[in-house]
């Protein structure tokens, strides 16, 4: 009989993220980016997996590594033939080049030299052209750019420093972004001859033509069937500088004239274009500088019509996000595009539901919307199998990270699924896990909330434990169903965990998720301390050993509880925001709080609210321990947030407080690894000084 194990923190390295998938044409192969971490290096590494499938979409064999070494390969773009791979890679050096590789056997050959590297790429219907988009800054010499003059050693190292110590003048609201920096650099669009399928030869930077240029960035290429217009996302209105739209445009490959689609209200995450051209399906929301969150919704753009009359909305009633927009420790995903049918009458896409994501369909003309996956999953990705002989998913489970699945497609009800890989079963097999429940009660206004409830590894029946209550980000994204293993760690470190998705979260309707709109620190917190009442009435939760953490979002609701309420004996807010008032003047988005907050910090009928849900306000309220963990460079929630908090603790000296700077890491990412590795034990041995663990109550 085989011993499960309690996991570990080095196992929390073990385990693999998936990256992008890429169908082929034909349904015959499936590219796919698996992540890997070296612990002894400290480092990420990504890969690029190949399955082949059958006629019909069920695996051949096992997936085989396609490509190798210690760097980064991701984001695979099948060429029109089915056989060769284009792929991002930063093997040789720091920024990613396209490269190229022939599935069915050789070595990758690196294409462009661009000098600030190369970020998303497409290939024509017509096997012609490759587009893609790459970073320039607005003074760059476009013969560097494009590696007509490549920069030898000495001349790099000089521009280097020019950028580094250039003077910069700030003239908008919107000039940087957490992980990016400055808007120094604009992501535009370039066109460049496809090689020939016998060719080893790299493009010719002298064939390398710019598409795009100006102070705005130009995302997620795509072609047109017809292989005579790339679509782009872009925001070219002068108000981009504080708001997140995006319009979808056409631009001519030959000339580079683009013409807008959309109208200049859409925040467009992902598109795709129809079978016949004439229109894309377009995943986004209504936007209104202050009017905030808008659930992202099937959009029909038709390619040629009058403006302003270009754009439908074909899910009005949908009441659900036609997007991913729950947490996932397994996936890296790029956003999904929607799928047509070759005919062009039916559209199959995603929608996030009470901590699922799950798959729909949509009678394009009758407009009738039919659920096909019902059991509780997150899906990720999926692409359309030729024939609509079925669909291939990127899906996780409860008891399992993200795997590829072939899923049916019967003529009336939900389909069978097949997994085709089985990356992470085996290894999650290995361990204990603690017993999970998803537990409903009722929220303020009498709407149901979703919650979990993690029982401790070794747990006894009719015996109370600790319990870390766990806030997540946002407050506009949800936790799912999916298997978290640091929820999961705490457990197997003696603790209960509970986590839940109160007013804010994404995934129970539009009305839901906007309530929160001027009112944060309102039903969010009352909504939490039920879910923890809820723990307690079930007999887990031990009342006198309660501890509370969270991130971004959720860094700001710890530090809001401690101020609201003595019951927490620790807390740990991660990266979290203390002053909605500085929050407006220092974040990256700061323009975005206004709309949360329904006004200005100025606005006279706004200022009570911004000083009374700031937790700074309540900082002499806090009797709990308190530990406070920021990236240094943080852009998003700026590391001020937390040292003012900590600042006016420490200087109060009413409670045990400590603070944790976290430097080279930024909101979403870390410079190493090991950091990100190091927030859960650190968490763990701040609760461990307040939080009494007792080793006769587990089995």
């Amino acid at each position: 009989m085989t011993t499960l194990r309690k996991l570990t923190n080095d196992d929390l390295w073990s385990f693999d993220v998936m990256g992008n998938v890429a169908l082929s044409s034909d349904g015959r192969r499936v590219a796919f980016v698996m992540q890997s971490k070296d612990k002894e290096k400290n480092e990420v590494r990504s890969n690029i997996l190949l399955l082949h499938l059958d006629g019909q979409g069920h695996a051949i064999g096992t997936p085989k590594r396609l490509t190798s070494g210690g760097k980064n390969n991701t984001n695979p773009v099948w060429a029109p033939d089915n056989r060769r791979l284009l792929f991002l890679s930063d093997r040789e050096g720091e920024k990613n080049q396209l490269w190229l590789i022939d599935t069915d056997g050789g070595e990758a050959r690196k294409l462009t030299s661009m000098l600030h590297g190369v970020s998303d790429a497409a290939w024509s219907p017509d096997g012609r052209w490759i587009a893609f988009t790459a970073a320039a800054a607005l003074h760059d010499d476009d013969e560097v750019v494009m590696g007509r003059k490549p920069l030898d050693e000495a001349a790099r190292k000089k521009y280097d420093e020019n950028e580094r110590i250039r003077l910069r003048t700030i003239t908008s609201i919107r000039y940087r972004l957490d992980g990016r920096g400055l808007f120094d650099r604009f992501h535009h669009l370039f066109v460049v001859p496809a090689p020939a399928p016998d060719s080893n030869d790299a493009c010719d930077p002298a064939t390398i033509r710019r598409l795009t240029s100006g102070d705005m960035d130009h995302m997620v290429p795509a072609w047109t069937p017809d292989s005579k217009e790339i679509g782009i996302l872009c925001n070219r209105n002068e108000s981009r500088y504080h708001t997140f739209v995006s319009d979808l445009w056409a631009i001519d490959p030959a000339t580079g004239e683009a013409r807008c689609l959309t109208e200049g209200t859409l925040e467009i995450m992902s598109y795709s274009w129809s079978p016949d051209g004439r229109s894309a399906v377009a995943v986004g929301s209504q936007k209104n500088e202050l009017d905030g969150y808008r659930s992202p919704r099937l959009q029909l753009v038709t390619r040629h019509g009058n403006e302003g009359d270009r754009v439908l909305t074909l899910s009005p009633d949908f009441d659900q996000e036609t997007f991913p927009v729950v947490g996932s420790f397994f996936g890296l995903f790029a956003p999904y595009r929607p799928q047509w049918s070759q005919d062009g009458q039916r559209l199959y896409f995603l929608a996030t539901k009470r901590g699922c994501v799950h798959v729909y369909r949509m009678d394009v003309v009758w407009r009738t919307i039919t659920q096909l996956t019902t059991e509780d999953s997150v899906t990720s990705f999926l692409a359309l199998l030729p024939g609509e002989q079925g669909l291939l998913l990127a899906q996780e489970k409860p008891n399992c990270g993200h795997e590829l699945y072939r899923l049916s497609l019967p003529a009336e009800g939900t389909g069978e699924l097949e997994r085709l890989t089985h990356h992470h079963a085996r290894l999650m097999a290995a361990f204990a896990w603690g017993k999970t429940e998803r537990i409903v009660y009722e929220g303020i206004n009498g709407d149901e909330i979703d919650g979990w409830l993690i029982h401790p590894v070794g747990a006894r029946e009719g015996v109370r434990y600790p319990l870390i209550v766990r806030i997540h980000g946002g407050p506009h994204s949800a936790f799912s169903v999916g298997r978290d293993p640091v929820s999961h760690y705490y457990a197997t470190r003696g603790y209960a965990v509970f986590y839940c998705n109160p007013h804010g979260s994404t995934g129970e309707g539009e009305a839901f998720t906007r309530q929160v709109l001027g009112d944060w620190g309102g039903w969010d917190f009352q909504e939490i301390m039920r879910g923890v009442d809820e723990c307690i009435a079930r007999g887990v939760a031990d009342p006198e050993r309660l501890a509370v953490t969270g991130y971004s979002y959720g860094g700001y609701m710890s530090m809001f509880v401690i101020g609201h309420t003595d019951r927490f004996k620790a807390a740990v807010p991660m990266a979290g925001v203390s002053n909605l008032s500085s929050f407006v003047g220092t974040s990256d988005i700061g323009f975005w709080m206004v709309s949360e907050s329904k006004g200005y910090p100025w606005d006279p009928e706004r200022a009570d609210y911004y000083r009374e849900r700031s937790p700074l306000s309540s900082a002499a309220n806090v009797t709990t321990p308190t530990l406070f963990l920021h990236p240094e460079n943080d852009l998003r929630c700026p590391i001020e947030q937390s040292e003012q908090f900590y600042m006016t603790l420490k200087m109060m000296g009413k409670v045990p407080v400590e603070f944790i700077r976290v430097p080279g890491a930024w909101h979403v990412g870390t410079s190493k690894p090991g950091q990100r590795f190091a927030y859960w034990d650190t968490v763990l041995e701040w609760f461990g000084k307040y939080i009494e663990i007792r080793p006769e109550e587990y089995a």
